[in-house]
């Protein structure tokens, strides 16, 4: 009964002659899908010539991996340089703006996608001294702003800061960039100070412009006596800033310690401060020259008051100017 239960399981599990058995058929790959090569916006940074360019490494999406990199239209600025892996780097030698194009290749099918984009090196920070201060700049103590700015900038990268790191500024100032505000006082006499500059990179330079300082100018009082036959000069000395370039007289007085004639009428009238015809009034650097020459019509018992100015700016389009004074005049009417 064994036996049998045996053959009959045989036989019944095996496959019928004459048949063929069929190979399980095989699935087809599925497409693998990428999306379009494109280059993300570089964030790219300005450079400064001399200054090492901080690296940038441009960056791209789809496609396949990995990407190479080149320029294909344009220049990189001179002294960058632009790897296969997408970084540009570098030491700037040159200032300019310059525009270039790049390009990225995939490493599929050779995609290719490119962007145009733009560099700007800007020259190496400098500092010179304006054509005013080349040797010193002149100011005038009891003056604002005489020399204004001692100094210029070219070149470097914003933001500037400026410092001083030697010497004293002149008594009075305060330092704004490369110049001085305020109203110059203290002592007469010279000295220098050095101001250091720094640009957005790092970068130094620094600058020490030289001061002469000037006493204030000044006008001396002083008379003008004499008579109709004789008139009379003086000389009033001017002491002070660069010398007299001018003279101005301000206002005429009359004299109350004078005892004027009786023919006062005739002279000079209090009204004006134009000197009539036959009045000498100058300005010749160290002093003022006062004349009335003999048979002058004029100025008995009279109080003039002056003042100088020399070539030196207190302020833009206003010269330096003494305080004001005085002359008495004592000649007789004619």
């Amino acid at each position: 009964m064994v036996v049998t239960a045996l053959l009959l399981l045989l036989f019944g599990c095996a496959r019928p002659q004459g048949t063929v058995a069929r190979p399980t058929p095989e699935l087809s790959p599925s497409p693998v899908h990428h999306d379009p090569l494109t280059i993300a916006m570089p964030a790219l940074h300005s450079g400064e010539v001399g200054v090492i360019y901080a690296p940038v490494t441009l960056s791209a999406t789809g496609g396949v991996a990995p990407y190479t990199w080149t320029v294909v239209v344009g220049t990189l600025p001179f002294g960058l340089a632009l790897s296969s892996d997408g970084t540009i780097s570098g030491t700037p030698t040159a200032n300019g703006s310059f525009d270039f194009s790049v390009q990225v290749f995939d490493a599929g099918e050779g995609d290719t996608a490119g962007l145009p984009v733009n560099i700007q090196i800007a020259s190496r920070l400098a500092v010179s001294l304006v054509s005013a201060c080349a040797t010193e700049c002149t100011v005038e103590l009891g003056c604002a702003t005489v020399c204004g700015t001692f100094g210029q900038v070219s070149g470097g990268v914003a933001p500037l800061t400026y410092t001083r790191t030697v010497g004293a500024l002149p008594a009075g100032t305060t330092l704004s960039g490369l110049s001085l505000g305020g109203t110059f006082t203290g002592l007469p006499g010279r000295l220098q100070f050095t101001v250091q500059v720094t640009d957005g990179f790092g970068v130094t330079t620094a600058i020490s412009p030289s001061y002469n300082l000037l006493s204030h100018i000044s006008l001396a009082s002083g008379s003008c006596y004499g008579n109709y036959g004789t008139g009379c000069s003086a000389q009033l000395p001017v002491t002070g800033g660069s010398g007299a370039t001018s003279v101005s007289l301000v206002s005429v007085a009359q004299n109350p310690n004078a005892n004027p004639p009786p023919y006062q009428g005739a002279c000079w009238s209090l009204a004006t401060t134009t000197p009539p015809a036959g009045y000498g009034l100058s300005a010749s650097g160290s002093s003022v020259a006062v004349t009335i020459r003999k048979g002058n019509i004029s100025g008995y018992g009279a109080i003039w008051t002056l003042t100088v100015s020399d070539h030196n700016l207190c302020a833009a389009n206003t010269y330096c100017s003494s305080a004001p004074a005085t002359v008495r005049i004592g000649v007789q009417c004619g």
